[in-house]
């Protein structure tokens, strides 16, 4: 049952216009994948973030902007905030990156309330800041980013 859910969820992904206005994507993909979500159980929840933590660029960018957007409350073992970083730290794509970590540190400081011993890939994310600081322009975004970066180090 899981796979199918997550072709569907693919398939979907799949036929949004990444450069199409992000109404789009609020009104028509964050309902989408809420309605999915909601009807999981917290194992399947679980079972759907492991998945999601296998894909590729384009699907850890959505599910990442997706909990960011709209603040789902996963059941299970994975918190939201955990998978939003864990997404993170995973993609190579400097686009989504500069999408994501304006939010970024907002979802990083729940870690000190995560449970069930959730521990990120800090290297991973560390590396992806710095991806971004090499493709950045603006003074203000790089300080911001290297402030992550020194607090991720304490």
């Amino acid at each position: 049952m899981m796979k199918d859910e997550l072709l569907q969820i693919k398939n979907y992904i799949d036929e949004i216009d990444v450069h199409g206005t992000s109404e789009n994507f609020e009104y028509d993909f964050c309902p989408f994948l809420q309605n999915i979500l909601t009807s999981f159980t917290a194992k399947q929840q679980d079972d759907f973030v492991r998945e999601v933590f296998k894909c590729e660029d384009p699907y850890l960018y959505f599910i990442a902007r997706f909990l960011d957007f709209t603040d789902f409350d996963l059941k299970g073992k994975y918190e939201s905030s955990y998978v939003f970083c864990v997404c993170f730290s995973k993609i190579d794509n400097v686009e989504y990156l500069e999408c994501l970590y304006l939010n970024f540190e907002l979802h990083l400081m729940q870690r000190k309330f995560f449970k069930n011993d959730l521990i990120l890939p800090l290297d991973d994310i560390i590396n992806n800041l710095y991806l971004l600081i090499n493709h950045l322009e603006d003074k203000n975004s790089i300080d911001h980013c290297l402030k992550i970066i020194e607090n991720l180090n304490h």
